[in-house]
């Protein structure tokens, strides 16, 4: 694993990506895109995010097992129900949901770039990881399940 493999939490990664959405909107204001969109598209995106982040962190809640992201080899069990059965990760796509939701209201193309960058981090310095450990402790289990759900979707 690389230096940056779990060890920021994501939710700290998705507030340094905010801040480099605002500043990517403001270092390229040419770029922002003049349109009627209506406040409540970019407040409905975020809001349908984390939404997705509740029902799923409610999910690990009652199963009992860990959230911790950056400690995934605690986890007791296996999530594999609820949205858990369409994505393998739910929550970051939750995360990006957020992020997106952020960028349609900058309406500004570098800022909508960085929700890719995001995704491109989180993959490599969280979800890989995550699912290397999963894998350690789940075997075959998480094994058919990687192989029947999508990573994202």
């Amino acid at each position: 694993m690389t230096r940056l493999a779990l060890r920021v939490p994501p939710i700290v990664v998705l507030a340094v990506f905010v801040i480099i959405m605002r500043y990517a909107a403001l270092f390229f204001p040419f770029l922002t895109l003049k349109s009627d969109l209506h406040f409540s598209v970019p407040v409905l995106v975020a809001l349908s995010g984390l939404f997705l982040i509740l029902i799923s962190s409610i999910i690990f809640y009652r199963r009992g097992t860990t959230l911790n992201p950056l400690k995934p080899q605690l986890a007791s069990i296996l999530v594999t129900s609820g949205p858990y059965r369409y994505s393998r990760n739910p929550i970051y796509i939750g995360l990006v949901l957020i992020l997106a939701g952020w960028g349609v209201y900058l309406q500004n193309p570098a800022s909508i770039f960085c929700v890719l960058v995001f995704v491109l981090y989180i993959n490599r310095f969280q979800i890989l990881p995550e699912e290397e450990l999963l894998a350690q402790k789940f075997g075959v289990e998480f094994e058919i399940y990687k192989f029947s759900v999508n990573r994202w979707l």
